[in-house]
């Protein structure tokens, strides 16, 4: 057996889940021949789909009710990770979806005749866009079929970083839904991730240590104590469960291990890090203003890339633009000079 685990948030580490350069995977790992690659090229369609039939009598088709709307969040389908994964690898990440939903921690995978690159894939890929499950901390563990020289894996271990009573997912889901309440009743996209973001900016205080909720997202949601992986995936469970696309990147930041988002608006893919928008002391309300930052908030590849260096256990999607919101473009030539009302200008 071979264990693989998540580099974790040690007192002295700012971040976790760091990829070396050697397991950098590449663009062949993008498959545009199988059939959910043609069908999900950018599904993303909470509201569910109508679907028709033919009356034995008539050649006219006659639509059904639609079918029961899909939860953002367990859309998996419509993942940007997902999507990018080839058919074996799709595969594996499906049953890994399954296992997490089910509580379920031995995945076998030895009929779809993988090797270690493509569960270490999967894995990830997985791990990185579904926030909704509480206890992803501690990595997986493989077993090879026969002996390790085969390099065909058997099945696939699932180490989860809690017991199954150590989360309560109905207090967390709770605590969620009125953050995401108030979020819903704003008007904008940049509005309503603007909202979350300040949120967890407002109310979680970057907190080290060995608690395996401060890399999930109940630590900073329900807790208001993480990491920049408990930062990073809160966001994306606040942002996938309004409807936008988002995931979980990571790398390197002031030298040190790190994680943020990026979400997609419309057509576009931006880059946010909550992290670093949340000020250093404990204190993010002084005299009734909150001095939280956006200098991280919907920033295009170029700006992150400034103190950011991403590597890549997975392909990433492209942020070559930027919200410039509050009267700033690289043009110097004003967009909106007041945050009120705001007009989302791409530059």
């Amino acid at each position: 057996m071979c264990a693989i685990t998540l580099c974790g948030c040690s007192p002295d580490k700012k971040a976790v889940n760091v990829y070396l350069p050697g397991d950098i995977v590449s663009p062949a790992d993008r498959s545009t021949t199988t059939q959910e690659s043609a069908v999900y090229p950018d599904v993303w369609n909470p509201g569910g789909t109508s679907s028709s039939s033919t009356s034995s009598s008539s050649a006219a088709s006659t639509p059904t009710e639609p079918a029961e709307p899909i939860d953002p969040i367990e859309n998996y389908r419509g993942k940007w990770y997902y999507f990018v994964r080839n058919a074996k690898r799709k595969r594996v990440y499906e049953r890994l979806y399954y296992a997490a939903a089910n509580n379920i921690e031995d995945v076998n995978v030895e009929d779809i005749q993988v090797t270690a690159q493509d569960v270490y894939t999967a894995f990830w890929a997985f791990d990185y866009e579904n926030p909704q499950f509480l206890r992803l901390g501690s990595g997986y563990e493989i077993t090879y079929v026969e002996n390790r020289v085969s390099n065909k894996i058997k099945s696939v271990k699932i180490l989860y970083g809690r017991d199954a009573g150590e989360t309560n997912q109905a207090a967390f889901e709770a605590r969620a839904e009125t953050v995401l309440d108030a979020a819903r009743e704003l008007d904008t996209d940049y509005e309503r991730l603007k909202y979350v973001h300040d949120w967890l900016v407002n109310n979680v205080t970057y907190t080290k240590g060995d608690d395996p909720s401060l890399r999930e997202a109940d630590g900073a949601i329900v807790n208001g104590q993480a990491v920049c992986e408990g930062y990073a995936k809160a966001f994306m469970y606040f942002a996938q469960k309004l409807g936008y696309q988002c995931i979980c990147s990571v790398g390197v930041a002031n030298l040190e291990d790190h994680m943020w988002n990026m979400v997609k608006i419309g057509s576009s893919w931006y880059n946010v890090d909550v992290t670093w928008d949340d000020p250093d002391d404990t204190k993010n309300i002084i005299d009734g203003v909150s001095n939280l930052r956006h200098d991280y908030f919907l920033i295009n590849d170029a700006e992150l890339r400034l103190d950011h260096r991403v590597v890549r256990p997975v392909m990433l999607p492209n942020a070559p633009k930027g919200f410039f919101p509050y009267g700033y473009n690289p043009d110097n030539s004003n967009v909106s000079a007041s945050p009120a009302g705001v007009t989302l200008t791409d530059n």
